[in-house]
């Protein structure tokens, strides 16, 4: 099995978590988190006494791909603020769970540093560290699954579309799995998604191929009248270029 990146992270003498791991934990897309944390640090920066990097440490990552990506290492502050602004049992689960990592790093760290720990018990610990993380992200994704499936049975016996559209954005919000049922977003729904226009979302939705010609259905969505509606696999290619979209001179 390949060696799993550590999800606790010394840096500058301070114990940090990587943006990926957190948006894994909370149930949300890299891309969604990064949004938000961006907005956190716009909303510090008038008040002087607040320093954002004591929340949120600017750094990159190598995708599959070879290319440097940017993501945030959050300090325990940081995962606090983001755990303050989540709601129920998400937050819940998820404050449980980032205290505990950093906890039992701490604790490890301090272990290792007056050498009560062998090498290979440390890597026992860590495992059991990562299958508890792995556990409560699952549960939470079956939770939140359960509550899609619930909502789309709901928008199903909805005659007004666009009631039923607003019911089906919702569980699109709350799915963090592919679900049995497929969603449908316009350009407008989408656009909220990623935090640019509707026209913005037409145009790049021609330029990645995710529009079937007028009229027609496609792989990535289909016609309805003069309007065009994409689906959740068109969605996650959206998300996937989010940084060229939001960086698209017409935005």
């Amino acid at each position: 099995m390949e060696n799993q990146v550590e999800i606790i992270k010394q840096v500058n003498n301070q114990e940090v978590m990587e943006s990926r791991d957190v948006a894994k934990m909370i149930g949300k897309t890299h891309a969604h988190l990064m949004r938000d944390i961006d907005r956190y640090i716009n909303d510090m920066e008038p008040d002087p006494k607040l320093d954002s990097a004591k929340f949120f440490i600017k750094s990159s990552y190598i995708d599959p791909n070879n290319q440097d990506r940017p993501c945030y290492l959050l300090t325990k502050q940081g995962c606090e603020f983001v755990a303050n602004k989540l709601t129920g049992k998400k937050g819940t689960i998820f404050t449980a769970t980032y205290v505990g990592l950093f906890n039992e790093y701490q604790k490890e760290h301090n272990q290792v540093l007056e050498g009560h720990l062998l090498k290979d018990e440390l890597v026992i610990r860590k495992g059991e560290l990562e299958y508890h993380r792995d556990y409560l992200i699952q549960m939470e994704r079956q939770n939140a699954n359960n509550e899609v499936k619930n909502l789309i049975s709901i928008a199903d016996r909805m005659e007004n579309r666009h009631d039923r559209n607003l019911i089906l954005n919702e569980a699109l919000n709350k799915s963090v799995m592919p679900v049995a049922q497929p969603l449908s977003l316009s350009a407008t729904n989408v656009a909220r998604q990623i935090g640019t226009t509707p026209y913005n979302v037409g145009k790049w939705g021609q330029i990645l191929g995710l529009k079937a010609p007028h009229g027609e259905r496609g792989r990535y969505g289909y016609w309805q009248g003069e309007r065009y509606y994409y689906n959740e696999d068109a969605l996650r290619i959206f998300l996937d270029h989010y940084d060229d979209i939001r960086d698209d001179e017409d935005y």
